[in-house]
Order: C-alpha cells, then structure tokens, then sequence
C-alpha cells in the first residue's frame, strides 16, 4: 500500500499536521504535491488529456484540485503500484490506522474502490451487501452519492476505471466524479467504510472540533456554489428533484460514524 497526502509544498501548517497524525498513528506516507492553478494547466497539455484549461463547472482551484487527484491516479498506473489510498492534507486517522494503511492484505481482489473518510451525511448503502473487515468494521455498498475526497482506497485496476471515466466525463470537482456520479452511473462497487478510518478537518470543523486549518478550496468552492444560482423552469425541476431525493435519503438513509 502506497499512501500520498495530497499537499500544496507552501501548506506548511497542514503538512505539520499530516507528520503529526500519520506519526502518532505509526501509519507510513509520502507529500504528493498539489497542482496549482498555473501548473494544473501545463500537467494537461505535457499529458495530453482531453480537459478544457478553462472549464465552466470549476474554478481554477477546483480545477488545480481536481487535476491533482488525477496525476496521483497517473502516477500510480505509471509505476503500476498495486494498491494506493490518497489524501487530503487536513485529514484525521481512526483507530487501528495502520492495519488498514501500512499493508493490502485485507483488501480482496474485487474491492477496487473504497471510500474509507466520512463527511457525516446521511448517505444510502446496501446493507445487504457487505463484509466484515477485521478491528470492528465492515465494508457496505454505496448505492448514492457520499461526497469529499479527503480519504480513499485504490486498486489498480480501481485507479484506471476512474481515470478513463475521468477522462470521458465533463470536469467537475473531483468527489462529485468519483463518489456521485461514478456510482450512481452503476459503475464498478464502490464500497464505503463503517465505521469510517478518516474525516477530514473541514468536517469536524463544522462541528466544532478540529484545527479549522485554512483551506483556499473551501473558500473557492464556496464563492462558485454563491454565484450558481439557476432561474426559471431549471431552478423548479433541480428543486424538485432534490426534494425527492431529501425524502428518500430522510427514509433510508444513515449518517456514517468516524472511529
């Protein structure tokens, strides 16, 4: 298992706490670092990738995060590393951290995709569909969307599914790809954790908890999500739709503990 914090070389604060958390947990990495606006572009055009260098659906830090998500994936099929898991430099580890991170030898050959984080939504598994995992967890099929991409385990061949998806589908932030779209498309299982291995800080932040570490995505996603705001007969079908899915998810749905 190779782990690779995703992380801007200037993030100082974040990265002290990645060495912190990763330490305590005696759980082996390395930085992977982030892409910037400015050199998110130059990666698309030294790599030939079918993406717009301005897209409509993403802000330049979106945009930068998105892309760097990618070139992990990249990288891993480049080096053909069998197993990865990626995170985000605000990242928190449960216990037992290391047993599902320092090797893969839990993880059987159909599990190509393992969300391990929460973000503490209430999200739709089949619960007919799990495994036990050793330390008291399990793994349970996402049948709905379970958004952030702070914390995820790849396979290989995980890795180039959602690379070639990537590539087939309109830019959009990278959680809303893989943990949305890519499911409820009926892609391969994507599998989710319970209780979850990670959170990330942003989350227990709105909690009140946690470092509340400076994120300029955040701060980004934000001033998009402001500035989006749909009119007309487009604006009554989404909110149609999403009291729709409210009563479903009100119904069904579960919230996923951290631990």
């Amino acid at each position: 298992m190779k782990n690779f914090v995703i992380s801007l070389q200037s993030a100082t604060e974040r990265r002290e706490h990645i060495n912190n958390e990763f330490g305590k947990h005696n759980v082996n990495f390395e930085f992977f670092d982030a892409l910037t606006p400015d050199t998110a572009k130059i990666y698309v055009q030294k790599h030939d990738l079918p993406f717009q260098l301005a897209p409509m659906h993403l802000t330049s830090v979106e945009m930068a995060c998105m892309m760097s998500h990618i070139a992990v994936w990249k990288k891993a099929i480049d080096e053909n590393i069998p197993y990865i898991t990626v995170f985000e430099d605000d990242i928190y580890l449960g216990i037992n951290a290391e047993h599902f991170l320092n090797n893969s030898e839990w993880i059987k050959p159909d599990w190509n995709i393992i969300k391990i984080e929460t973000v503490y939504n209430k999200v739709l598994l089949d619960n007919k569909t799990y495994h036990n995992l050793p330390k008291d967890r399990q793994l349970i099929l996402l049948k709905g969307k379970h958004l952030g991409a702070g914390a995820y385990t790849l396979s290989l061949q995980g890795v180039k599914d959602l690379f070639n998806y990537s590539l087939q589908r309109e830019m959009l932030p990278i959680d809303e790809t893989v943990f949305r779209d890519y499911i409820l498309d009926n892609h391969e299982p994507v599998y989710q954790m319970v209780p979850a291995l990670c959170v990330q800080d942003i989350i227990t932040s709105k909690r009140g908890k946690g470092l509340l570490l400076p994120s300029s995505l955040e701060e980004d996603r934000s001033k998009r999500m402001r500035s989006a705001k749909k009119k007309g007969l487009e604006k009554i079908r989404r909110e149609a739709s999403r009291l729709v899915e409210q009563a479903k998810y009100s119904l069904y749905a579960e919230e996923i503990p951290f631990k």
